[in-house]
């Protein structure tokens, strides 16, 4: 238990530091009179994401039993591009005349080189990170509806899309500095370009991965039912399945080791290309943008890999299930191994029967037994002309029983068993 206490005492740290961080510099933000919309925008920002650090805090504090050591980095930075970014504001109103009344160069104020809408979506990047990593370890305990599963997922989708576009900004910042610094002698342009040639080769390695890894979990394997009884697995019919699902789940698991390899070559790549820059620099300021360019590198891919896996838990964890049926139909939305079900049962026609739920997978079979047993005792004695007044289109119904059915709904033609008896006497 000491491990985890451990951990959690350095994440409550980091997200303290994180969350004061954030209104230290909403504070100062505020103390300026002069507040035109993208400041203004600044400070929803800002609020919105000291409210998600918050409870962040306190999810750590309650608990240590959520593995959340991921937004290590992430809390990391934020904090630091919080603190820095009001030391900036601090110098250009300094520079300015250091009022707070008349202040107006908010223009002017860059960060990582960007202004201060960049910095708006830099600090709106790590509060998506946050909500999606709090919200994946909420779900791995409770259960969620169908609108919040489709909210959650459109989240991840906008988040990773948000952070790639971030990810290719900071790339290209690196690889000017990189241009500018490193390309002095030959030796060290021809070094360049090799290092450049080497991070294009690891970073299509890591989208071949991701892509594979993608379409493993596309397959989808459907049961054979078993023909004695519908929708029962006979275990023989089962094993193929279950050995193809436990063989692509090894290699998927094998592409994830090999990407994490890839991911730390590249991390390597990205260190001799500073390394090499900074002894070309002699500014403090460029060494200190070097510096926050780097980290943002790593920590833009770690966010990156964050929203990945809860895409990943948010598809092992939910199971989906479409179900159409007309006639006489069974129709069967279970989960049997205690994931959640997103789906829906529809059937029309003149008899449909649904079951919905949490079973065992013993359960489930008997019931799918006994329902299918049960549909052939009816459909054996059941009088074939009432079936095809329910079969017939709604509108004729209609038409035929107005009165009734505008009173009591459709009604269904019974004909007792004696009556063929008591016409022939």
């Amino acid at each position: 238990m000491a491990e985890p206490i451990g951990v959690a005492s350095g994440l409550l740290a980091l997200a303290n530091f994180a969350f004061q961080s954030s209104i230290a510099l909403y504070q100062t933000v505020q103390s300026f009179q002069f507040h035109p919309k993208r400041v203004r925008d600044l400070e929803e920002e800002l609020e919105a994401l000291s409210g998600v650090l918050g409870s962040l805090t306190e999810t750590v504090s309650a608990t240590t039993d959520v593995d959340l050591s991921a937004l290590d980095l992430p809390l990391q930075r934020c904090g630091n591009a919080c603190k820095e970014f009001g030391q900036e504001i601090t110098k250009c109103s300094s520079r300015s005349g250091g009022s707070r009344t008349s202040f107006r160069d908010w223009a002017k104020l860059r960060y990582m080189g960007d202004d201060i809408d960049g910095f708006r979506q830099l600090l709106a990047g790590y509060k998506s990170t946050i909500i999606i990593a709090l919200t994946d370890a909420s779900l791995r305990k409770s259960s969620v509806t169908a609108e919040g599963v489709k909210i959650y997922r459109d989240l991840i989708k906008t988040a990773t899309d948000d952070l790639e576009a971030h990810l290719q900004s900071i790339d290209e910042k690196l690889e000017t500095v990189f241009g500018h610094t490193v390309a002095e002698s030959d030796l060290d342009a021809t070094e360049l370009r090799l290092i450049k040639e080497e991070r294009m080769s690891t970073q299509k390695c890591l989208q071949i991965c991701a892509q594979l890894s993608d379409h493993i979990d596309q397959i989808q394997l459907t049961p054979r039912p078993s023909g004695s009884s519908p929708g029962f697995m006979d275990p023989e019919d089962a094993l193929p399945e279950r050995l193809t699902t436990e063989g692509l789940q090894e290699c998927k698991n094998s592409l994830a080791l090999t990407a994490a390899k890839l991911e730390g070559y590249m991390k390597d790549l990205i260190d001799r290309l500073v390394t090499k820059s900074r002894t070309a620099m002699t500014s403090e300021e460029e060494l200190a943008d070097l510096t926050r360019l780097r980290d943002e590198w790593e920590t833009a891919r770690q966010c990156i890999g964050i929203c990945s896996k809860a895409d990943v838990h948010l598809k092992e964890n939910i199971s989906t299930i479409e179900n159409y049926a007309t006639g006489d139909a069974m129709q069967f939305m279970v989960s049997t191994d205690g994931k959640a079900i997103h789906g829906k049962n529809r059937g029309l026609g003149w008899r449909t029967r649904q079951v919905g739920g949490h079973l065992s997978d013993v359960s489930l079979q008997q019931l799918s037994r006994d329902m299918s047993s049960l549909r052939v005792e009816i459909t054996g004695t059941e009088d074939p002309s009432s079936r095809s007044n329910t079969e017939r289109p709604i509108e004729t119904q209609m038409e035929a029983s107005g009165h009734f059915e505008g009173r009591y709904g459709v009604g269904l033609k019974l004909t007792p068993p004696n009556s063929k008896g008591a016409i022939a006497k």
